[in-house]
């Protein structure tokens, strides 16, 4: 939903082979539908729980039997928004295992076939929360800065080899993720950029090899006062702000 069912939809008409995986059955059956209907596209889904160790593993070891992987994004992911005290440990070891251990995995993977043909791409999706802690929001931030300082590491050691490596670095974006992340407390943002422009800012700065992408200014904004605002201050901020998102 969100950002990657926008990205598979405008890389769709590029005659692509798609391959989307997911957990919800309903969503990606409505996904493949619509897909399928474009001229020259080609999708293939799989079913698959990214926080459940063996079925992770059992999807990559399967990916890489069948099909080699010209184009990788890692857009899976989500937030919880509470105290970090109170997150139950069942959604602290889904968030760690989702958010970072299967991006690394999946990059593992698929990065030798890439440097083999020296082509390729890898477009790793975080957030503007990457720049910054959230206090309110704890491990989902952290989840985020680990993106950040992944995807710069690895942009740097693949550049001999052709293949292109980008961070897509969101902010508010109309899709389902603060309905999850604070348990349905919240339908939607009140302020939000499309999910369709920000999937195309993020495959076009893939295309130009671009370390880091971040859409809209507003969000740029918020990523470089994350680097020149005191810690204090801004933490005092978005605390504030977070509370309000999952106790109003």
């Amino acid at each position: 939903s969100g950002i990657g069912r926008e990205m598979a939809r405008q890389l769709a008409p590029c005659a692509s082979r798609l391959l989307v995986c997911g957990r919800d059955e309903e969503a990606m059956g409505s996904l493949f539908k619509e897909l399928k209907a474009v001229s020259g596209s080609s999708v293939e889904g799989f079913l698959v729980d990214l926080s459940n160790k063996e079925s992770s593993e059992d999807f990559i070891e399967k990916i890489k039997a069948n099909y080699e992987i010209d184009i990788l994004v890692n857009n899976a992911g989500f937030g919880y928004m509470g105290d970090f005290y109170l997150m139950p440990h069942t959604e602290i070891n889904s968030m760690e295992r989702t958010n970072m251990l299967f991006v690394a995995a999946l990059c593992r993977a698929f990065i030798p076939g890439m440097i083999r043909k020296r082509y390729g791409g890898i477009l790793n999706v975080g957030s503007v929360a990457s720049f910054f802690a959230t206090p309110g929001s704890a491990l989902y931030g952290a989840t985020r800065h680990f993106i950040l300082g992944f995807t710069d590491a690895i942009h740097e050691e693949l550049l001999p080899f052709g293949v292109h490596v980008t961070g897509l670095y969101t902010g508010h974006t109309y899709s389902r993720f603060i309905e999850r992340a604070t348990q349905g407390r919240r339908q939607k943002w009140q302020k939000a950029m499309s999910a369709s422009a920000v999937a195309r800012d993020g495959l076009l700065g893939l295309s130009k090899n671009r370390i880091r992408v971040v859409p809209g200014m507003g969000n740029k904004l918020r990523a470089f006062a994350g680097s020149v605002i005191p810690v204090s201050i801004i933490l005092k901020k978005i605390y504030g702000s977070a509370v309000k998102n999952y106790k109003d």
